[in-house]
């Protein structure tokens, strides 16, 4: 019994210790002196730059660029919203700005609007018989909802540095810190 039993979790035990790479963030465009390259910025040192091609790291896609042939560098941070994500916070635009319509007055009498309040007059709001209310809620709650969606979708931190024509290496050293900053591995 329990060789059946090893022999039904052994599947299990191999999955469990699986670990695949880790997926990169970072989106980077180099302008050097003789060509324009974009991938997924990897590391940084004193003298040189390097990104890869794909999301995925390995060593045939590495691309090591001299500190001192760059003219542009550009590093963009993917926010990482989903589908899922953009979904729940279109609902959750969608529920303050139609809570937002008409306020209701303070349901347990603190002084204060809470989130429960906000949903509380959402519902009541686009479930109203009264046809001028709804109409209300609805189109504001659609309005928030989409400007809530696009937000999510649109934000991003960006760095962005331009090098001068002499004296790269120092501007990068003296840049270093704002790289170090905004690159979180």
């Amino acid at each position: 019994m329990k060789a059946i039993l090893m022999i039904l979790f052994l599947p299990l035990g191999s999955l469990a210790q699986y670990k695949p790479q880790e997926k990169l963030t970072y989106k980077a465009k180099i302008v050097s002196d003789s060509a324009t390259v974009k991938g997924y910025f990897v590391t940084y040192s004193d003298s040189t730059v390097t990104i890869v091609s794909g999301k995925i790291p390995n060593e045939n896609s590495n691309i090591i660029i001299a500190v001192d042939h760059i003219k542009k560098l550009e590093v963009r941070n993917q926010p990482g919203t989903t589908i899922l994500g953009a979904a729940v916070v279109s609902v959750l635009g969608f529920t303050v700005a139609a809570g937002l319509t008409k306020n209701l007055g303070d349901e347990n009498n603190d002084g204060k609007t809470s989130f429960w309040e906000l949903v509380y007059t959402a519902i009541e709001g686009t479930t109203s018989s009264n046809r001028r209310r709804r109409n209300t809620a609805l189109i504001a709650g659609a309005a928030g909802g989409t400007a809530a969606m696009v937000i999510g979708l649109l934000v991003n931190k960006k760095l962005f540095l331009s090098f001068p024509i002499n004296g790269r290496t120092k501007f990068y050293r003296e840049k270093k810190s704002e790289i170090t900053n905004y690159v979180r591995f």
